[in-house]
């Protein structure tokens, strides 16, 4: 059985038909709104308010029935500032921002950013965010995406972030990020964990690539021990893997089928057997992702990646679309990209690198977007709404009528996207 109804796990996003409206979450503006890209989606849009009340995630982890998902409220068909006033300005001017987002599997509402100092959660689909105080205090570990996340019974989340120091690999909280214990011994070598990913199917099998080193390590106890995983196949020169689950639809075959691209060098490559051998798949070798971000978006056999070329490869910058869960690949634009995200109604790609205080004078971020089946694209920088930088990641949710997107834009702070 799937845990949860998964929307979204570490920046793959995985469109189901179990929660959100029959086309996958996507629809039309509320009756309300008076014209797209200005209007509101109920009331109390702001981004700074909320009662105490409703954004109170200090206490007790939360034990609301999964699924009683209210409306979401905010602007919809433009990018908007969801950065909190209560997050350190100091985390985006002298930093990275406030790490990777991810989406709680099964509750729609719940998102949490973090891992580079500190871990933020939102109840209402990313408008409004509160810092949860773990013990002991993580340290800060800007590594790429140190922050994944399971729900197994829709009550209480667990959470992993990476250790960036020492011989234990790994922070892991039970209850929701109240409390952390310290383990994760590697065998086979050693690394920082830097893009850590959860099964959907499984709460306990973990997969990461290392901080600017080669290779993967997966767990299968929940992150309390990790080991290398095979290479014959693997190609030569990449570093600072991000790994995806590719979800078959059933456990048995999403537990060995993965898709893992670098930076630097390499190629794109996909495993059938939980990477004791490895492919470069038709069409897209040499494929790697930019410095710090990697996102793929997943709508059953149809996978999106973006990417850049790396040296003395024929492959293009560019999106590039698979029908058959990763086997063969065309490129579909030829703009330069880092995550892609959508639903069954919009493909988006959005470039970026791990950056501190960057900006882009005029920039449009390379932001694209296509109409399904995300073959046509365009520029979405009339969206963009004063966002200069693009994402770390991209957390996907719906609220029944709304598909919803949350980027954590690295120094740029949080931003949200809810579509019409």
């Amino acid at each position: 059985m799937r845990i949860g109804s998964s929307l979204i796990h570490l920046g793959v996003a995985v469109l189901l038909s179990s929660c959100g409206s029959s086309d996958g979450g996507a629809g039309p503006a509320d009756a309300d709104d008076t014209s797209p890209g200005t209007s509101d989606t109920g009331t109390g849009g702001d981004t700074g308010g909320g009662t105490d009340a409703a954004r109170d995630t200090t206490s007790a982890p939360d034990t609301r029935a999964p699924f009683d998902a209210p409306p979401a409220v905010g602007k919809v068909g433009i990018w908007e500032n969801v950065t909190a006033p209560e997050m350190p300005t100091k985390m985006f001017s002298d930093g990275f921002g406030a790490g990777n987002v991810v989406q709680d599997p099964a509750r729609p509402t719940d998102m949490y950013v973090g891992g580079y100092g500190s871990v933020w959660k939102s109840i209402d689909y990313g408008l409004h965010w509160t810092q949860v105080k773990g013990t002991p205090e993580v340290p800060s570990g800007p590594l790429g995406h140190v922050l994944a996340i399971a729900d197994d019974d829709g009550k209480t989340a667990q959470l992993w972030i990476a250790n960036p120091f020492g011989e234990k690999k790994v922070y892991r909280s039970k209850d929701a990020g109240l409390t952390y214990t310290l383990t994760g011994t590697l065998t086979g070598g050693d690394g920082q964990l830097y893009s850590i990913v959860v099964d959907p199917y499984d709460s306990k099998h973990l997969v990461s690539g290392f901080h600017e080193t080669d290779g993967l390590a997966e767990s299968m106890d929940g992150g309390e021990t990790w080991k290398f995983v095979g290479m014959t196949g693997w190609p030569k020169g990449g570093i600072s893997w991000f790994p995806f689950f590719l979800d078959t639809g059933e456990a048995a075959g999403t537990r060995g089928k993965w898709l893992a691209i670098a930076q630097n060098g390499g190629s794109l490559v996909t495993t059938e057997d939980s990477g004791a051998h490895w492919t470069i798949p038709t069409g897209i070798g040499g494929l790697n992702h930019p410095h710090g971000n990697a996102g793929i978006f997943q709508l059953g056999k149809t996978l999106f990646v973006g990417g850049t070329h790396s040296e003395g490869t024929s492959v293009g910058d560019g999106v590039y679309k698979s029908t058959d869960l990763g086997a063969t690949w065309a490129r579909v634009s030829d703009r330069g990209a880092g995550v892609v995200f959508g639903s069954t109604k919009n493909v988006y790609a959005m470039w970026s690198w791990a950056c501190a205080n960057c900006k882009w004078d005029g920039i449009d971020v390379q932001d694209m977007s296509s109409p399904q089946p995300g073959t046509t694209w365009a520029s979405a920088a009339k969206v963009a709404n004063g966002l200069n930088w693009g994402p770390n990641s991209v957390a996907t949710t719906s609220d029944g009528t709304h598909t919803i997107y949350v980027g954590s834009m690295w120094s740029s702070g949080l931003w949200r996207f809810v579509e019409e």
